[in-house]
């Protein structure tokens, strides 16, 4: 196959347009030749190209930075006696928002014009994105000879010149939107060359303009998907044998011959996935026709039984600005991913692939997940998935998942690859708050465990584990810090099985206690910055808090150090949170934000204890003092000492909107963390609606008080959980 290959375009576009809108400015100055002759709407075009060579001239300056701020606008610029100037905003992130002008010198009516364009800014590094038609795309065989048959369900694909046309199409949803194609390859497996020849064989691609169904037949007359006739079984194509557009969608001419080096062929589409991610057309796919002597090629499908021959399409690409998880499996070699996002049901889809969980005892819970919903078991409960190939590991691999335990005593499994004692491929979870990973290898458990991270229920943490084979190293995860490294014995590595695999359980009646979410099965060694990508988020705890105290001989104290925090209506005792956002670019959404609050103890007069949160107006000093008059900190009174800033209203001046609020029942067991939602706040303070001055908690009516831990004390400190994916 020819690899010569044409530019893609990205980058020289903006050159590109501009010189073409300069010279169609030339033309239409040839055409007036007599300014004072030229009317309103040609006065109008021209200043309109001229704006347009603005915004070309713009975006390909933004394309040049290799970051993500210090965007600066473009002054004006002249040609002959006309120019064009462009103000960019904001100034770093992305998508941004281009404002050009085109001013002609003639000052006639219409000579003047204004446009705006939302562009996106890419840069980071190079990423890799692919994608099968087995999990994330369909495919099917479109037969001249039985033109009313559906071969959805045939394990290959055949390509013959005028009789059999392969459809393929791949989901590209979960690509971050403006990210930047560099490569884009559809890769075909090819089982069978067909006849023996000498000729060339050319195999053109074509957009599809039309939507259709695979279906699941194998030669049957009574077709549920998309036949030679028809797009879906029933619907004719409003061209025979698939509407698609004239122009060949290749970048490159694809040439192959009966002998080739390699079963796999390429074809650059890096163009057309462009076209599809920019959403300038819809993604229906494309069509592969052959258009010299190609006698009947066999191709795999996504039915065959090999999985590591199933059509893909292999992309490389940048993300946009501000793109924290870009895309979602932008992480090598993704094996299975439980949401635990189903509302209702006794099964649990995996969003990579087929692997479809059994649940037993579970509950779901629609919104009580990091990201969403998430899986709860409050008693004996597991997930059972049936054994497959790729779950079982034995080489390069890590494990992921976000865990909330509702009791942390004893062992708490997140996963267990086997059904009986002693055969664990891989095993993983939590005991006694500590984070284990083992494995069962040479008549021994090999377990592999943290020491003092004092895990405690009812908040979430991420665990994420990784083996490498080559060095037989184990890293151990919380948070998406590094808290422990082991190194296994030689000859002592985990074994794969055939045995099924269970998700909150273990042979020995071991159960998890809590929710849990977002388990995945990764078949690479993650680095830091993968460990990242699969958390999907962040965990942060407070740059600043303190308690401030209404009492008459404690308004001037600070209690910055101090430790617990303090909350009380009578004698009033508030405290101020406050948590740094600032690496999160704004635009990015925020898809929920959890503050947990580890509570230490409680007086509870009534049937709960109510707590509100809310976010605070103006901005304050944490302080160093523990109970003593202030020499720097925040206290009843003032906000801040030296210089001396009092509050607008004592006590802590705050917005009325309400951040969050949680409700701790009476008789509730200390010692654990509570959770409150402020998704909302999160997202005015990441996109600049609100200032970010942190929040200020308070106690409902009544003579309740509630010790809050601070972030002075170690592994107890309040946490905001934030997600982005």
């Amino acid at each position: 196959m020819s690899r010569l290959c044409r530019p893609t375009g990205f980058l020289l576009l903006p050159v590109t347009l501009l010189l073409a809108v300069i010279g169609a400015i030339s033309f239409v100055l040839v055409q007036d030749i007599g300014t004072a002759s030229r009317p309103a709407g040609r006065e109008a075009e021209r200043a309109r190209l001229l704006a347009e060579a603005g915004i070309a001239q713009a975006t390909w300056r933004l394309n040049q930075l290799t970051t993500c701020s210090n965007y600066s606008s473009l002054p004006a610029t002249t040609i002959g006696s006309d120019q064009y100037q462009v103000t960019v905003s904001p100034s770093s992130g992305s998508p941004v928002t281009l404002t050009a002008t085109g001013t002609l010198g003639s000052g006639l009516s219409g000579s003047r014009v204004t446009l705006k364009r939302q562009v996106y800014k890419t840069a980071g590094s190079q990423l890799t994105y692919t994608l099968k038609t087995d999990t994330a795309g369909s495919d099917v065989n479109l037969d001249a000879t039985n033109p009313g048959k559906n071969y959805g369900g045939s394990d290959t694909l055949l390509l013959q010149q005028g009789a059999d046309y392969p459809l393929l199409q791949f989901d590209l949803s979960t690509l971050p939107t403006g990210s930047r194609i560099v490569d884009a390859k559809l890769m075909l497996y090819r089982s069978d060359p067909g006849s023996f020849s000498l000729a060339l064989r050319t195999v053109e691609a074509y957009r599809l303009l039309e939507p259709w169904v695979a279906g699941t037949k194998n030669g049957s007359n009574a077709p549920d998907g998309a036949t030679w006739n028809t797009r879906d079984g029933s619907i004719a194509w409003h061209s025979t044998a698939g509407t698609i557009e004239a122009a060949n969608a290749l970048d490159v001419a694809h040439v192959h011959t009966y002998l080739w080096l390699t079963p796999w062929m390429e074809w650059n589409i890096t163009n057309l996935v462009q076209g599809w991610v920019d959403g300038r057309y819809p993604n229906y796919g494309l069509m592969l026709r052959p258009t010299s002597s190609v006698s009947t090629e066999q191709y795999a499908s996504a039915e065959t039984s090999d999985s590591s021959q199933v059509p893909k399409l292999v992309i490389k690409y940048v993300a946009p600005c501000g793109a924290l998880n870009p895309p979602k499996d932008g992480l090598t070699g993704r094996v299975a991913w439980w949401k635990f996002n189903e509302s209702s049901g006794s099964s649990a889809a995996d969003a990579v692939a087929n692997h479809t969980g059994t649940v037993t005892g579970g509950t779901w819970s629609a919104t009580g997940g990091v990201s969403g919903g998430a899986l709860a078991f409050n008693s004996a409960g597991k997930v059972t998935v049936a054994d497959a190939t790729d779950l079982s590991q034995g080489s390069d691999f890590s494990l992921a998942a976000w865990v909330n335990m509702s009791d942390r005593n004893g062992k708490r499994p997140v996963l267990y690859k086997g059904n009986a004692a002693n055969e664990a491929n891989y095993a993983f979870g939590t005991r006694d708050g500590e984070f284990y990973f083992e494995y069962f290898a040479n008549n021994a458990w090999q377990t592999f465990s943290t020491s003092g991270l004092n895990l405690r229920p009812g908040t979430y943490y991420h665990l994420a584990t990784t083996y490498k084979s080559s060095t037989r190293q184990i890293k151990l995860y919380v948070d998406g810090n590094l808290v422990g490294t082991f190194t296994a014995s030689f000859g002592v590595v985990p074994k794969t099985n055939s045995k099924s695999l269970m998700i909150g359980s273990t042979p020995y009646n071991e159960s998890f206690l809590g929710r849990l979410e977002d388990v995945q099965i990764i078949a690479s060694t993650l680095d830091l910055a993968g460990v990242a990508t699969a958390m999907g988020g962040s965990v942060r705890i407070p740059t600043a808090d303190a308690r401030i105290a209404s009492d008459l001989f404690a308004t001037n104290n600070n209690y910055g150090a101090s430790t617990p925090l303090f909350l009380q209506n009578v004698a009033e005792n508030r405290s101020l949170l406050r948590f740094d956002v600032s690496g999160i670019t704004a635009g990015s959404a925020i898809k929920r934000a959890i503050l947990s609050l580890h509570v230490e103890n409680t007086l509870i007069v009534g049937l709960s204890l109510n707590t509100q949160a809310y976010p605070l107006k103006e901005s304050w000093v944490e302080g160093s003092q523990n109970g003593a008059l202030s020499t720097t900190g925040v206290t009843w009174t003032k906000r801040q000492i030296s210089p001396a800033l009092s509050w607008s209203a004592q006590g802590g001046a705050y917005y009325s909107t309400l951040a969050g609020s949680l409700s701790i029942p009476l008789g509730a067991t200390p010692q654990r963390y509570w959770e409150m939602d402020i998704t909302t706040t999160v997202q005015e303070w990441v996109d600049g609606v609100r200032p970010n001055n942190g929040l200020i908690l308070l106690l409902g009516l009544g003579v309740n008080s509630v010790n809050i831990s601070s972030r002075e004390s170690l592994h107890q400190e309040p946490r905001l959980v934030i997600s982005t994916q």
